[in-house]
C-alpha cells in the first residue's frame, strides 16, 4: 500500500503554513485529541468497534452510522477511511470523494472531529462538508438524508446528492462515478474539478475563486448569505423570493411538477420543449443558455478526461510502489528465513563434529552430510526466491495489462461522452428552434444508477440508533 509520502508532505506543508490561520480560531486542546474510534453497543450491550460491524452486520452500518467511513482492502480487513487517505490517496479520490476529512499535523481526521475541535476553520475552508450538529454531535449531509429528510429538504436543499444501494452519496461521488447521468438528471448540481483533481461544489468555487466561475460557469446564479455561506438561486428561490425578485432580476426560472424551482439553464437542459411552449418570452435565453452550457460542458468534458488521467497514473504508480515493497518484503523473508536454517544447520553441524571420536570414518561422514545439507539448503532457497520473481513478474505483466485496459476505456468512455453531449445540444437547439407545441424529441432520461427510495428515519430501530 502506497504512503502517498510526497502528497501527504505537501498537504501537511500546506497546514503547517495554516498555522496562523488556525491559530484564529478555537485554541487547540494539548495534547492533541485522537480521532474519533467509531463503533457502537450490539443488542447484548457489548460495544463493538466499526470493523466488526461491518464484518458481521454490513447491511446495519448504512442504516444507522452512514457517517463511518471506510472500505475492505485486498484482505478483506476493514479499514476506516484515515488509513486509506494514509495509504491509498488517489484509491480514495477516485472512488470516495464523499469521505470528508483533512491532514492536520500530517494525521488525516474526519470532517465530524474538525467540527468538534475546529468548527469555524471547518466552515470556511471547507464548505463543501455538508452537515449541521444534532444533540452537539455533527453528523454530515447522508446521516441527515437518511434520518431526517423532510428537514434537509426544507433547510438545505442544496445538500445536492441521491442513493445507490440504499446509500445516500453526495454530488461529487456522482459526478466522479456517473458523470452521464449527473449531466442528464441532474445538471443543477453544479461543481468542476479543482487543481488537485477533487470535484468540488458550485459554493465551493465562489468562496475559494470566484472570478474563476465568472470566466468558466457564469450559468452558476447564486449569491451569500449575511454568514458568508454561498447558495444557488433555487434555495434563495425557496427562502427568499422577494429578496431575488430585488436583486437578481436575471435569474429567471419556474417551478417543476413538485414545486422545486429551477432557474433557465436547467429547463434548457432537462425540458427546452416545455421551456419553449410555457415561456415563449425565454426564447432569446434558451438559445444563449443552450450555448453557453455547451462551451462550459465542452470544457468541463476535456478537464475530467485530463483529471481521469492523472488519477488513473497516479494510482498506477501507488499500486507499483506497493506491489514493489510486497515483493522485496517477500524476499526479505526468504532472506530471514534462509539465514536462520542455516545458522540451525550450522550449530547442529557444530555438535556433530564436536560428538565424532576421532579423524576418519566418523569426521568424513559428518562433513559429506554437512555438504549435502548445505547443497540442498541453497538449492531451496534460489527455487524459492526463483518462484517470488516469477510471480512478480506475472504481477508486473496482469497490472500494466489492466492500466492499459483501464487508459482505453476511458478513452472511450470519453469520446462516448463527447458524442452523447454534442446530440443532447442538437436536440436542444431543435427543441427551442421548433413550433410552439412541436413534439421535438427530448434525450432519453436514464434511470439512477443502482438506486433506491429514500428510507425512512423510523424503519431504523436497533442497536445504536441515535
Amino acid at each position: 500500500m502506497s504512503k502517498g509520502k510526497s502528497l501527504l508532505a505537501a498537504i501537511t506543508m500546506v497546514l503547517m503554513l495554516a498555522a496562523p490561520a488556525l491559530a484564529q480560531y478555537r485554541p487547540w486542546p494539548n495534547p492533541l485529541p485522537p480521532a474519533p474510534n467509531w463503533g457502537d453497543y450490539d443488542e447484548g450491550h457489548v460495544w463493538r468497534p466499526a470493523d466488526w460491524w461491518w464484518e458481521h452486520q454490513p447491511a446495519w452500518v448504512p442504516r444507522h452510522h452512514p457517517e463511518w467511513w471506510g472500505d475492505f482492502d485486498d484482505r478483506h480487513v476493514w479499514r476506516p477511511a484515515a488509513w486509506w487517505w494514509d495509504n491509498q490517496p488517489e484509491w480514495v479520490r477516485m472512488h470516495h470523494p464523499e469521505w470528508w476529512g483533512d491532514f492536520y499535523q500530517g494525521i488525516w481526521f474526519p470532517a465530524p472531529w474538525w467540527y468538534q475541535y475546529q468548527p469555524a476553520w471547518a466552515r470556511y475552508y471547507h464548505p463543501e462538508w455538508w452537515g449541521d450538529f444534532s444533540q452537539n454531535t455533527w453528523y454530515p449531509a447522508s446521516w441527515w438524508w437518511l434520518f431526517q429528510p423532510d428537514w434537509v429538504r426544507t433547510n438545505h436543499p442544496d445538500w445536492w446528492g441521491d442513493y445507490s444501494d440504499g446509500i445516500w452519496y453526495p454530488a461529487g461521488w456522482w459526478w466522479e462515478n456517473h458523470p452521464d447521468w449527473c449531466r442528464t438528471n441532474h445538471p443543477d448540481w453544479w461543481g468542476d474539478y479543482d487543481d488537485d483533481h477533487v470535484w468540488r461544489p458550485a459554493g465551493w468555487w465562489w468562496a475559494n475563486n470566484p472570478n474563476w466561475v465568472r470566466k468558466n460557469h457564469p450559468s452558476w446564479w447564486g449569491d451569500f448569505d449575511d454568514k458568508k455561506v454561498w447558495h444557488d438561486d433555487a434555495w434563495w428561490q425557496q427562502h427568499n423570493p422577494n429578496w431575488v425578485t430585488q436583486n437578481h432580476p436575471e435569474w429567471v426560472g419556474d417551478y417543476d411538477k413538485n414545486h422545486v424551482w429551477h432557474d433557465v439553464n436547467y429547463w434548457t437542459q432537462k425540458d427546452p420543449a416545455w421551456a419553449r411552449d410555457h415561456h415563449p418570452e425565454w426564447t432569446d435565453k434558451l438559445r444563449q443558455s443552450a450555448e453557453n452550457l455547451h462551451t462550459e460542458q465542452q470544457q468541463a468534458l476535456e478537464r475530467r478526461q485530463a483529471t481521469q488521467l492523472q488519477k488513473l497514473e497516479r494510482l498506477h504508480g501507488e499500486q507499483q510502489q506497493a506491489d514493489q515493497r510486497q515483493h522485496e518484503q517477500q524476499l526479505q523473508t526468504l532472506q530471514r528465513q534462509h539465514a536462520s536454517e542455516m545458522n540451525a544447520l550450522e550449530q547442529e553441524h557444530a555438535k556433530q563434529h564436536a560428538g565424532a571420536s576421532a579423524p576418519g570414518a566418523d569426521w568424513q561422514r559428518v562433513e559429506n552430510k554437512h555438504s549435502d545439507q548445505v547443497q540442498s539448503m541453497l538449492r531451496k532457497h534460489d527455487q524459492q526466491v526463483q518462484a517470488v520473481e516469477r510471480q512478480h513478474a506475472a504481477n508486473e505483466q496482469v497490472s500494466e495489462r489492466k492500466h492499459e485496459e483501464q487508459h482505453q476505456a476511458l478513452q472511450q468512455q470519453h469520446a462516448g461522452q463527447v458524442q452523447a453531449l454534442e446530440h443532447q445540444h442538437s436536440e436542444q437547439l431543435r427543441a427551442i428552434n421548433a413550433p410552439r407545441g412541436g413534439n421535438a424529441a427530448v434525450e432519453h432520461q436514464p434511470a439512477v444508477p443502482k438506486a433506491a427510495p429514500a428510507p425512512h428515519a423510523e424503519e431504523h430501530g436497533g442497536p445504536g440508533h441515535p
